[in-house]
């Protein structure tokens, strides 16, 4: 090989010199970039660890908190399925709003079943969507707003399209 090299021309050996370089330097921003990915890995492990170190480390209080949470619910005002349809739509009608509502999932823990509903309102008024907001808190904690989005209407700037993922506990028996 140094033998083929040195019986090359200048040209060559520069141009031969200048693959082999840029070769090097390809490598090597892949090996950068391989270390980069474990670097952010590690940290992300790490943070992650430390997470659940603090939740082990407080379990004992957060279990107690959950039982006396439990104890102070009202089997009679969780909502199943069905009746979380139902108070949406109430909730909704209360506020002068017509509500497109869909069951998304449900949810089973060994204490609760957590029933998610998507809620819909198409041009609607600022105060009527808010005040359906605030009935929706007062159902708190039987009744929680997960996710919210608001768009302005494109045909009427004064009406905004809202999607609310409304979420209900039911105690399982």
């Amino acid at each position: 090989m140094k033998a083929l090299y040195f019986r090359c021309s200048l040209r060559e050996r520069s141009l031969l010199l200048a693959f082999a370089l840029l070769i090097l330097l390809l490598w090597m921003a892949q090996l950068l970039g391989r270390g980069q990915r474990l670097w952010d890995e590690w940290r992300n492990v790490r943070a992650e660890l430390a997470a659940q170190l603090v939740w082990r480390a407080n379990a004992a209080g957060i279990a107690a908190r959950a039982t006396a949470a439990i104890r102070s619910l009202e089997p009679a005002k969780t909502l199943n399925a069905t009746r979380l349809v139902g108070e949406l739509t109430a909730l909704a009608a209360k506020t002068g709003l017509t509500a497109d509502i869909s069951l998304q999932s449900t949810v089973r823990t060994d204490q609760f079943a957590f029933h998610t509903a998507q809620v819909n309102f198409r041009r609607a008024e600022l105060a009527a969507l808010l005040g359906f907001y605030q009935q929706l808190g007062q159902r708190s904690p039987y009744l929680g707003l997960d996710q919210f989005s608001l768009v302005v209407d494109r045909a009427n700037p004064a009406q905004l399209n809202a999607s609310f993922r409304v979420v209900a506990a039911e105690l399982a028996h």
